[in-house]
């Protein structure tokens, strides 16, 4: 199989269908044959198929979704992109390195990669669905890059990085959308036993623990013994509550 056919484009709520139809043409350039579309809008115009020359089949079988999560549910690995940096954005500034990592993951893992919309990037909310960011540094402190030439710095780093990479191990990672449903597991039983985050603040502590859940590479198996040891605290509250366990 083509490593290249386990990566995926995901576009936020592109608001320039010619931003569509130009980045089309760069996978096709690039050899990357997926893309995603999230709330696009009315995308699928001349201009967009104008500007995706040659690449129109691309066009043809994108995915269109209405939320950021739907569109990275089978997604085992998700790269969002950004230009900013923050406190709640622990941006990878070295994109190279991190692209050659990912290429030699591509060969068995299915990899998401997030561009935000043309003007304000992505949202907060969005970065934590993102189990790393990177930044292409400009000679600029605030660049504004055109999206499809966004797109165009990845899938060329990944396409060259590719010709030298080794297969990194298969492991059976857990999808997106598994991490987002041990997501609401821990915080279910957390606030089940009356767990209070700092000032509590609950939208900071999500931000926390979505931060830790992405840090690492959970298998499907480790996802399945935290269900399981969220389960048996779901039982033993119940049982001190005087409730029936679940």
């Amino acid at each position: 199989m083509n490593p290249l056919d386990n990566v995926k484009v995901v576009l936020v709520e592109p608001a320039v269908p010619g931003n569509i139809g130009s980045t089309a043409r760069v996978l096709r350039n690039t050899g990357i044959s997926r893309l995603a579309l999230v709330n696009p809008g009315n995308w699928n115009t001349s201009e967009a198929r104008w500007l995706a020359h040659g690449s129109e089949e691309i066009l043809d079988r994108c995915e269109v979704h209405p939320d950021l999560p739907s569109a990275l549910a089978e997604a085992q690995i998700v790269v969002g992109t950004t230009h900013r940096l923050g406190r709640f954005r622990q941006v990878n500034s070295a994109p190279r390195q991190a692209i050659a990592e990912l290429a030699s993951l591509a060969h068995h893992h299915r990899i998401a990669v997030v561009f935000g919309r043309e003007k304000d990037g992505l949202w907060r909310s969005e970065l934590q669905h993102c189990h790393q960011l990177i930044r292409f540094p400009t000679a600029v402190d605030h660049p504004s890059l055109n999206l499809s030439h966004a797109v165009l710095l990845f899938a060329y780093e990944l396409f060259t990085a590719l010709r030298m990479a080794r297969p990194a191990p298969r492991r059976d990672l857990a999808t997106a959308a598994e991490r987002q449903r041990l997501h609401l597991h821990l915080s279910r039983v957390l606030g089940g036993i009356g767990f209070r985050p700092f000032n509590g603040d609950p939208e900071n502590f999500s931000r926390v623990l979505h931060r830790f859940l992405n840090r690492s590479r959970i298998e499907r198996l480790d996802a399945a013994v935290i269900h399981k040891i969220c389960s048996q605290i779901e039982k033993f509250a119940a049982i001190c509550a005087g409730e029936r366990p679940l």
